[in-house]
């Protein structure tokens, strides 16, 4: 190791002497180290180099956090307690139960496009005389006024008063257009007690609407027998009832059983008991309906609706009309209805 040293040492003599030699003047210069002094030196420092590479790098001191106990969540009783019993009571049976007439505020008349306007009686004029039991045909000439074309669909409907044997409505025989003029013909029978009847009729379009304007037959059946009290047809200006008519709410469902929903309406001019019943018939062979009786009710001027309920649980294609007995006979159009049950 000193033979290195030496060798180290002579090197460096050299080289300083070789730049001495290259310029004027040298500048100052630190006193030469002595080699012990160097090799200690560096030995040190190599020494404490070793040492700091030895030693663990410090760490950051961390925080301990503590611990938090949290308790277990409470145990909760689902364990439902029993209510009162809430079974339902059945209701009792609603098979063609009719309910005390209400009033509504709806008239269900048709649109503004659909209007008509009496022109002239073309036959019996007011007040003819009839004998009693004399078949007659009364004819109307009215105005299509409105805005609509009256198809063969459109109807002339009987809505109240005396009927006297009449249909419950007539087809058109042809279309009318607006502004356009028709002569309608209904073939009646006088009644065969003496006394002034008026039958009321009026325009309906296919949705079974009424027109506003209805039209009347007046007559008086003369040398026949008196009228049995209660039984004699108002005449003009006694209560009456008009603008008679039935719906059902669903003509064709698909379940059995099902419980069909009848309305019938009917205005009323005057305060009047009125008398009514609902009458329902079938094609289907062997079917019978349980309806009820006739009902009455005292009740004031102005509109009025009666609900029915009919529960059916076999097949059946049905018709449902409502009729009014008193003050005036009159009875609605009918109102189809079938149900299909599975075998």
């Amino acid at each position: 190791m000193i033979k290195n040293m030496k060798l180290l040492w002579a090197a460096l003599l050299a080289l300083s002497l070789l730049l001495a030699a290259c310029g004027s003047a040298a500048p100052e210069t630190e006193p030469t180290p002595q080699p012990d002094t160097v090799l200690t030196a560096a030995a040190q420092t190599a020494e404490a180099r070793l040492t700091e590479l030895a030693q663990p790098t410090a760490t950051a001191t961390e925080t301990a956090v503590p611990t938090i106990e949290v308790p277990p969540p409470p145990t909760l009783d689902l364990a439902l307690t029993p209510t009162a019993d809430l079974a339902l009571t059945p209701s009792p049976d609603l098979a063609a139960t009719p309910t005390a007439p209400v009033s509504v505020t709806t008239p269900g008349a048709a649109t503004s496009g659909d209007l008509a306007e009496f022109v002239a009686d073309i036959s019996i004029p007011d007040g003819t005389d009839m004998d009693p039991g004399e078949s007659f045909t009364k004819v109307w000439q009215l105005r299509n006024a409105g805005t609509t074309t009256w198809t063969t669909d459109y109807v002339f409907a009987f809505i109240g008063g005396a009927q006297m044997d009449a249909p419950a409505q007539v087809s058109l025989t042809r279309t009318v257009a607006p502004g356009d003029t028709v002569d309608i013909s209904v073939v009646m029978v006088a009644p065969q007690e003496n006394g002034v009847y008026r039958g009321f009729w009026e325009m309906r379009n296919p949705a079974g609407q009424l027109f506003e304007t209805a039209v009347y037959v007046d007559i008086e059946v003369v040398g026949g027998a008196s009228a049995p009290a209660g039984t004699a047809q108002p005449a003009a200006g006694s209560a009456q009832v008009t603008d008679l008519g039935l719906s059902v709410d669903d003509s064709s469902p698909g379940e059995c059983p099902y419980t069909f929903t009848f309305t019938g309406r009917f205005e009323l001019n005057a305060p009047a008991t009125v008398r009514y019943r609902l009458e329902a018939g079938s094609d289907t062979s062997g079917f019978t309906f349980d309806l009820p009786g006739e009902q009455s009710a005292s009740l004031s001027a102005g509109e009025h609706t009666v609900p029915y309920t009919l529960i059916i649980s076999s097949t059946v294609d049905g018709w449902a009309e409502f009729h009014v007995l008193a003050p005036n006979e009159a009875v609605s159009s009918q109102a189809a209805f079938s149900l299909t049950c599975g075998p």
